[in-house]
């Protein structure tokens, strides 16, 4: 189906269009901001940003295949053209029509981590409640921020069933005018923590910036909080007149997960069967197979606010992914039709790059979480690399660990708690990376770690610090590009 038509881009751009020329039979299949992006029968648009213009990449975009242009400057181009009087507000005013016009359940997700993953299995369990797969939308990547959700509502298709998008914030007032446009009928806050507090005077701060989310709540107004989290009556408080739920693992919660059955248990209990698939044990040689075991299996166990228990298996070890499965389940109870349906597809969940994924080179298993870092999800990081080794039989683990980036005046203190879980998780060896991360580290035994600048000054190190049957765990925040570490050594030399 046609995303946009003529008709419907003209009365979407009311009040902001001053002339057009587009032809009568325009078909839009996909709108985008990015002129290196190809693109069939596409609306390009000319955004203004801090380092780059737009309307200087217009012949790039029109080569990989957009079809038309939005821009707020006259331009001499055979191509189609929108002229508005500000492109960026164009971009609001598509989006705003896109979710006016759409009859789908929305679902919007903030928090300090885990957002980009519960996204994804959000999208992963919400395809099998959809009337086909294709009928449940959600952001692609990250696009969290004032301009990656408008432009993930402008490629938002009309005959959705579900729509689930992430929504990211680093300064208070930023979620507020995303939930606005979102206009979300369920709200979730996966957790807040020390992230981007350099911008805050404290954690509560954070919450009341997270909690901007419920702002544009229509329909039955459903507000989901993570019961376990230290700032939990806190963000209760500002839920005031929604309809409240709440997950975690401690007794209280609405959706509370009541056990977790590692792999190698379930395998114990005589190869217990779920959802009429065998459990199995992974083996060293196990991820070299044609059809190996699922590295990751886990049985979990989880009670309904009605007081009906579920059981599921999910492919994951990492108690992070563990944990934000219960908000899958809370979800799928609130806005899905077939429970057990959705929450038997996540034994098929997969991670991917940067946020998980597990792949192996030169006898190392590798696991990259290199796309962002924070103190929490360093924490669920190295118990899950250190769980891994157990599971796998493995030698060591090497953890390469980046500077946190806008941490403030906390980032010391900060840094300084992450190294604690290295002796508390016995991680054997870290490769530590960044300034802050090389001050942090002055406490610890010498001979557990090295420092380096940056990850290219790593990466060019690493094959001499990893073994074959390590585990190398990689993560850092985004800007100090921990991924080189990874491609290095994956490289052939």
């Amino acid at each position: 189906m046609t995303l946009w038509t003529k008709s419907e881009m003209l009365e979407a751009l009311s009040g902001e269009l001053l002339e057009h020329n587009l032809p009568e039979n325009l078909e839009i299949d996909e709108v985008v901001i990015d002129s290196l992006k190809t693109s069939k029968n596409g609306l390009f648009i000319a955004i203004r940003g801090k380092k780059n213009n737009g309307h200087d990449f217009i012949d790039q975009a029109v080569i990989n295949g957009c079809s038309v242009v939005l821009v707020d400057q006259k331009i001499t181009h055979k191509t189609p053209t929108l002229l508005v009087k500000n492109t960026f507000a164009a971009l609001y005013k598509l989006a705003e029509f896109s979710r006016r016009r759409s009859k789908a359940k929305i679902i919007a997700l903030t928090g300090s981590v885990g957002k980009t993953g519960t996204k994804d299995m959000l999208e992963l369990v919400f395809k099998t409640q959809a009337r086909n797969p294709e009928k449940t939308f959600a952001t692609t990547g990250n696009l969290n921020n004032h301009i990656g959700l408008p432009l993930s509502l402008c490629n938002f298709p009309r005959d959705c069933d579900y729509g689930i998008f992430e929504m990211g914030m680093n300064h208070a007032g930023e979620i507020e005018p995303l939930s606005n446009l979102a206009k979300p009928h369920l709200a979730i806050i996966t957790n807040v923590g020390p992230v981007h507090i350099e911008f805050f005077k404290n954690e509560e701060e954070i919450a009341a910036a997270k909690a901007e989310i419920f702002s544009g709540l229509v329909g039955e107004k459903i507000a989901l909080l993570n019961f376990d989290n230290p700032h939990f009556e806190f963000l209760k408080q500002q839920t005031q007149g929604l309809k409240t739920f709440s997950f975690g693992e401690k007794t209280g919660a609405d959706y509370q997960i009541t056990a977790i059955i590692p792999e190698n248990a379930a395998l114990k209990e005589s190869a217990l069967e779920v959802n009429d698939e065998t459990l199995c044990i992974p083996t060293q040689a196990g991820m070299k197979t044609k059809n190996p075991c699922k590295i990751n299996n886990n049985l979990v166990t989880a009670k309904l606010p009605s007081g009906k228990k579920v059981s599921y298996q999910i492919n994951s070890q990492h108690p992070a992914v563990i944990f934000n499965s219960i908000i899958v389940v809370a979800c799928l109870d609130l806005l899905g039709n077939d429970l057990e349906k959705g929450i038997s597809a996540l034994k098929n969940l997969e991670s991917k790059t940067g946020r998980g994924k597990i792949t192996e080179a030169k006898g190392v298993v590798i696991i990259d979480e290199s796309y962002n870092a924070s103190l929490l999800s360093m924490h669920a990081g190295l118990e899950y690399a250190s769980n891994l080794k157990k599971t796998l039989g493995k030698k060591r683990v090497i953890a390469a660990l980046g500077d946190m980036l806008e941490l403030g005046e906390k980032s010391a203190e900060i840094h300084e708690k992450t190294l604690t879980f290295l002796s508390e998780f016995n991680i054997d060896f870290a490769v530590l990376v960044g300034e802050k991360m090389s001050n942090a580290a002055k406490k610890l035994p010498k001979n557990l770690y090295q420092t380096f600048p940056d990850s290219s000054s790593a990466s060019l190190a690493i094959h001499d610090l990893v073994k074959d049957g390590d585990i190398l765990y990689v993560k850092g925040s985004r800007g100090m590009k921990m991924e080189n570490i990874i491609q290095n050594l994956v490289s052939v030399h």
